[in-house]
């Protein structure tokens, strides 16, 4: 049921009073009356009334006093004012202080009905306009809300090209003022390199009604945004735009532009881990082959140099050339060992470390054949441990600070903290999609060298690349770097600039427990033995030499050049042999299912895996599988030896139970 208006009347005639109330009850209103004003006072305030009619001549408050204090409290109230002796001068006074309209009496009730029904009219009008205001400035707020608070750039240009509106990302994302970049046009910020590119682009979307989506280009630094927060001088940008026309039935004319311009910064980063690690991937196979390859030629000149020094007594003359020899071997491998570094990370000795001491061990060997080189440290107090190959994390610093020395010729200052930190998830994100939230340990290691340029900066983890002389560099150490941190499950980034020196901050995932101190290696010499051996190896040059050097040493050795022929070797007397050298990567059937085929023969068969690789990869899953040992190509006699030794002489289930390796 529709609520009745409701009416204050106010008269000190009460039989006007009365006549009023009688009239307008009659016509659908509710009427409530009194002939005082101080009581008028007391009365309005009990209840929210919709029109006021109100005689100008109330002996102890007239209606003007009256009507100032109801609007005062009420701004918006419809009052109607009464007066038997009414002027102009009255009149005018009256709708001055605000009053809708007067009535002189004596009035008709069809003039009476007529303003009051007007009053309320323009009453209902009033308050509607107000809701419709409200609304308007919620929907206005809430659109400068959306606009304003948008991560992205929102613009409008002019038939000239010049701002004419930013939001407020122009400032907090590109680091510009608002009121700096109206009326510039919008060259102003396009990075150098782009402006040609852009101006061709924008004038062909000036000829006709065409959009603009997802162009790129690239937006020069604010002076809001310094280089140091944003690591470059320049951001990578998207942006969606449309012309503006005026509405025409003939000839539309272009009038200025609206557009969205998007920070791509952190895709791009993405991007560019991407494209990195299918990089990376695909030189970790090439090289990873290579890598083999060559070990397996390494292995070669080493086997012979061990013969060789095992015929030669310790006075003669060519033992010292062969050491040599050996030592240009080892050196070799090790340049392997950098490939193979960067194709899985080859850590193989994890354990809980800190990072602390092994920093602290790598700054007193480093400073005390680089003491051009100051070294500063600020390491945190109770570093949390971390899980790592102690020496994998040796060889990522010594590359950095070698990278680090070649940057600062004439000397410097080498800079490296240690920090906890706790990455949330949208941390993590921020630093590299492959990065988990929880705990790291962060290093940084500082120079104040030359720095690199933004070209250079974006290619110093890819293999092979150096800026160094011919001769001077591998283009391996920063690569090898990135793929230890990466297989430990952390993160590598780099920020310089030219002449300012350069920054490489490592995360590390901590680990709870305790540190493991390192066990230094035992010394080891030649051990001989007389055991059978099933030697399994593709490469015919390596069979011979691993043959006449265990045979120096007292073994009865066979070898099969492919997984099939030593299946089959092994098939005819399975207890002949007592142990099995396999290699890992052999064409038709692999190592893997070499091994495999060998335990379904034999659940108790001792298998060595001999190859160029790591430890790590497929060699990892045989060893999980139960294969008993592993040696990494090229390996010196005393090393085969010993640890032939120790796999013989481990306890195995069934061991003295078959003698026919004896007849």
């Amino acid at each position: 049921m529709e609520e009745r208006p409701a009416i204050y009347i106010v008269d000190d005639e009460y039989r006007m009073c009365h006549s009023l109330r009688s009239l307008l009850k009659q016509r659908g209103f509710e009427v409530e009356f009194t002939t005082s004003g101080t009581t008028a006072l007391e009365g309005f305030n009990q209840k929210p009334y919709d029109l006021f009619l109100l005689d100008i001549g109330i002996p102890d408050l007239d209606g003007f006093q009256l009507m100032d204090a109801i609007l005062e409290r009420l701004p918006d109230a419809a009052i109607i004012m009464m007066t038997g002796d009414a002027t102009v001068d009255t009149a005018v006074r009256a709708l001055r202080r605000g009053a809708y309209d007067y009535l002189k009496k004596p009035f008709n009730p069809e003039e009476l009905e007529k303003t009051v029904h007007n009053a309320l009219d323009r009453q209902r009008l009033k308050r509607e306009n107000r809701r419709i205001q409200r609304r308007l400035r919620l929907s206005e707020n809430r659109y400068r809300f959306l606009v304003q608070k948008s991560p992205d750039l929102i613009y409008t240009l002019d038939s000239r090209g010049r701002f004419t509106f930013v939001n407020q990302a122009a400032e907090s994302v590109f680091g510009y003022r608002i009121a700096d970049l109206i009326g510039q046009p919008y060259q102003a910020i396009l990075f150098d390199e782009d402006r040609e590119k852009v101006r061709w682009h924008i004038r062909e979307r000036r000829t006709g009604l065409r959009s603009t989506a997802g162009y790129e280009m690239r937006f020069k630094t604010g002076p809001q945004r310094t280089v140091q927060e944003s690591g470059t001088d320049m951001i990578p940008v998207e942006l969606n735009a449309t012309g503006i026309y005026t509405r025409s039935n003939a000839s539309p004319a272009y009038v200025g532009t609206y557009g969205v311009v998007r920070d791509i910064s952190y895709r791009k980063m993405l991007e560019t881990q991407l494209l990195h690690a299918r990089k990376m991937e695909a030189i970790g196979n090439l090289s990873g082959g290579i890598a083999h390859d060559f070990n397996n030629l390494l292995m070669g000149i080493q086997g012979n140099v061990s013969l060789m020094q095992t015929d030669l007594e310790g006075d003669h003359p060519h033992l010292d050339r062969l050491q040599q020899i050996e030592q240009h071997v080892q050196a070799g491998a090790g340049l392997t060992r950098q490939l193979l570094g960067f194709v899985n990370g080859g850590a193989v000795e994890i354990k809980r470390l800190d990072i602390n001491t092994i920093i602290r061990k790598q700054n007193r060997m480093f400073g005390r054949t680089h003491r051009e080189i100051s070294m500063k440290t600020r390491l945190v107090e109770n570093v949390w441990a971390i899980k790592a190959d102690t020496v994998q994390i040796e060889q990522v610093l010594l590359n950095l600070y070698i990278n680090a020395w070649h940057a600062m010729p004439r000397g410097g200052v080498l800079k490296i903290t240690t920090a906890n930190v706790t990455l949330s998830e949208d941390d993590a994100l921020r630093r590299s999609s492959q990065l988990l939230p929880g705990r790291y340990v962060a290093i940084t290691v500082t120079d104040n060298g030359c720095g690199m340029d933004r070209q250079t900066l974006q290619k110093i983890f890819d293999p092979f690349f150096t800026t160094k002389p011919k001769g001077r560099g591998t283009g391996l150490g920063l690569a090898t770097a990135y793929a230890i941190i990466k297989n430990h499950g952390g993160h590598i980034s780099a920020q310089s600039r030219e002449g300012h020196g350069s920054r490489f901050s490592i995360l590390l995932p901590a680990k709870n427990g305790k540190v493991h101190p390192r066990n230094p290696l035992k010394p080891k010499s030649l051990v001989r033995g007389s055991e059978q051996i099933l030697m399994i190896d593709d490469e015919g040059a390596v069979l011979q030499i691993c043959r006449d050097n265990l045979k120096r040493l007292g073994y009865v050795v066979v070898t099969a050049e492919s997984g099939e022929e030593g299946i089959q070797l092994y098939e005819e007397r399975p207890y002949r042999f007592d142990l099995v050298i396999l290699d890992m990567i052999m064409p038709g059937l692999s190592g893997a299912d070499t091994y495999r085929r060998l335990k379904a023969i034999n659940p108790d068969v001792k298998v060595l895996l001999a190859t160029g690789y790591s430890e790590d990869g497929q060699a990892r899953e045989i060893l999980n599988e139960g294969c008993k040992g592993f040696i990494q190509k090229p390996f010196k006699l005393e090393q085969l030896s010993a640890i032939i030794r120790d796999l013989l002489d481990e306890a195995c289930p069934g061991a003295g139970a078959a003698t026919d390796h004896l007849t």
